[in-house]
């Protein structure tokens, strides 16, 4: 079955304005390890804590944003999400000292608006479209990912790590003002009870958003540090990521798409937990060079983009319908607590070279597969679509 008109309009909206906030995280990921330690009274721990704050308001904000969008609409609380974003970036871009930076990014991720796109476009689909309309907005992430990867080493090594800040301003204006013009009419049921019926379901695909945002974090920050190892500079890292990503553009969504219509996608997460195990084994095992290296980004990326296309959709089939944004909060709470305590991780072990003998990058991959190994042993529901 093909989108609809209005559930056409509806996705490219949420999407977009998901994308354009989402974009904030992805300009920064690539490089963020790299300058936050040039700020004033920088360290390693305190670069990760300054990338990590971010995530971690984001995880805090989550629930309170989800349940004031159930019970007062969602445009008005997209709307003030959007211009706390707005105010963070200004203070990211005025800050010389990585305190000042730190309680910028903490504003920043304070206007948690990811539940309520998630519970938007889930009201604005039929079941039987969800995950065509996920994937869409999959796209337009993996998208942003894209340029967002491109655009904030080219834009911190033309002009300045700075400037990305004041680029994040004007991306955010042009998403308050979209969500002022178009924003999808509500269709949630006002809500009569605060209580969220949590079952193994539920918890699955929370500790799923929790582990696949943990990696991503721990991968993006260590990722940019092992090229730098091996002699990549900053300028080259726009053309390293673009030979990343693209295959999973390429390749992914279109599979995604393909198995939905069979009414297989649980192939598709099988799919996903392989290609993240074997990127991390083909560069623990093999020798430490370019190829191993571009290997574990195309092989993360295939995986990390099967779940971003997934996750979401699966999880507006176990989610009650009166309290979608509510409920939808704890799976990006989960998702970017994943991100801070990665971050966080990832910044800690960079404090020492080596533990155990083994390379801090190494140290952390090797975490990283134990972490996707736990994730398949808790597993995930079957892709099932409830009736509406």
């Amino acid at each position: 079955m093909s989108l609809t008109k209005n559930e056409f309009k509806s996705t490219l909206v949420v999407s977009l304005i998901f994308s354009l906030r989402l974009f904030g995280l992805f300009v920064l990921l690539p490089i963020f390890s790299l300058y936050a330690s040039e700020y004033e009274n920088s360290s390693a721990f305190l670069a990760g804590i300054a990338l990590g704050i971010y995530s971690l308001s984001q995880a805090l904000m989550q629930v309170p944003m989800g349940f004031l969008s159930d019970k007062f609409g969602r445009k008005k609380i997209v709307m003030l999400g959007l211009i706390m974003f707005i105010f963070g970036s200004l203070i990211c871009y005025f800050s010389k000292d990585i305190n000042t930076l730190i309680i910028g990014r903490l504003i920043q991720g304070l206007g948690a608006i990811s539940s309520i796109g998630i519970a938007t476009l889930s009201e604005n689909t039929s079941a039987n479209n969800r995950a065509s309309a996920f994937t869409i907005m999959g796209i337009s992430v993996g998208g942003a990912f894209i340029i967002g990867f491109i655009i904030g080493p080219f834009f911190a090594s033309i002009y300045s790590f700075k400037s990305i800040f004041i680029l994040l301003f004007i991306l955010g204006f042009i998403a308050t003002i979209v969500t002022y013009l178009y924003y999808p009419n509500d269709k949630n049921e006002k809500i009569n009870s605060t209580k969220i019926k949590y079952n193994n379901n539920l918890t699955q695909i929370y500790l799923g958003s929790f582990f696949l945002s943990l990696i991503l974090s721990m991968m993006l920050y260590t990722y940019p540090l092992t090229w730098n190892s091996l002699g990549a500079t900053k300028d080259e890292l726009p053309i390293i990521y673009l030979y990343i990503f693209l295959p999973a553009v390429l390749f992914i969504y279109p599979l995604v798409r393909y198995f939905e219509k069979i009414k297989k996608i649980d192939k598709m997460v099988k799919a996903g937990w392989f290609f993240l195990v074997l990127g991390y084994l083909i560069y623990l095992i093999a020798p430490k060079n370019n190829y191993s290296l571009y290997a574990l980004g195309i092989l993360f990326f295939f995986g990390s983009s099967v779940f971003n296309s997934i996750l979401p959709s699966l999880l507006t089939f176990n989610i009650p319908n009166n309290l979608k944004a509510t409920s939808t909060g704890p799976f990006y709470l989960m998702n970017f607590l994943g991100h801070a305590i990665g971050a966080l991780i990832a910044g800690l072990i960079y404090m020492k070279e080596s533990y155990l003998g083994i390379q801090n990058s190494l140290f952390i991959y090797f975490i990283s597969i134990l972490i996707v190994i736990i994730w398949i042993k808790i597993d995930l529901p079957e892709y099932k679509e409830k009736n509406e």
